[in-house]
């Protein structure tokens, strides 16, 4: 999907829900337009809405992305497959000793991770905060987990506004060790998970507290 829809579901995704002149503005397109859009979408079943309560005037309605809405979106379960395929045929019974279940995920994705940042060491040997941060972002926007990143009070927030491997992590938040440990790895801090789609927020953030050197770093 491209175009004007395909903003609309990723506007949705961010704001979790909407309405048509707040979409309007957000997009720079005239609401009428919008409308069209929006009758497509719901169409093919990938927004719904519920009807804003108010005490005067027409009704207005808030539009928001269905699951399937959110499955639309860039996904990547058959690479996370062959992945986890890979990474699993190479354990040994050492790996695993005493291991249950979810240890054994909880390895394998933090395997995964360091598999994946282990790239960037060359890259990233003796490098500062600020190209780290960039280097992740430009991992994470590759593998569309369409990333945001600010900096306040002194810590570093970074929100992945899309899961590419959305109903695994809804099953089991074990995947999101994945995430944590790549982020953790990249920038070379310390970095605590404090949203989670598993939990039901409508993405996943992870913070790290930043000292002063850091922070003018990125500020600069």
């Amino acid at each position: 999907m491209e175009g004007t829809r395909l903003r609309i579901l990723q506007h949705l995704q961010k704001s979790v829900k909407e309405t048509v002149d707040g979409l309007a503005v957000a997009i720079g397109l005239a609401p009428a337009t919008i409308r069209r859009h929006l009758d497509i979408l719901q169409r093919d079943r990938l927004v719904a809405f519920r009807e804003v309560r108010k005490k005067t005037g027409r009704p207005e309605y808030s539009y928001y992305l269905t699951e399937a809405g959110h499955e639309s979106l860039p996904k990547g379960y058959d690479k996370l497959l062959g992945m986890l395929v890979h990474e699993m045929s190479s354990l040994t019974p050492k790996d695993t000793h005493a291991l249950d279940g979810d240890d054994i995920l909880r390895l394998v994705f933090r395997r995964l991770s360091s598999r994946v940042s282990e790239r960037y060491d060359d890259e990233l040997a003796g490098r500062g905060i600020a190209h780290r941060l960039a280097t992740l972002m430009g991992h994470l926007e590759r593998e569309a987990f369409f990333p945001e990143a600010e900096v306040a009070g002194g810590s570093l927030r970074i929100k992945l506004l899309n899961c590419p491997f959305r109903s695994v992590a809804l099953a089991s938040n074990t995947v999101c060790t994945f995430d944590l440990n790549l982020i953790g790895s990249i920038l070379d801090v310390d970095i605590t998970r404090q949203q989670c789609i598993h939990d039901g927020d409508t993405g996943c953030m992870y913070t790290a507290d930043l000292g002063e050197k850091q922070v003018a770093a990125l500020s600069s």
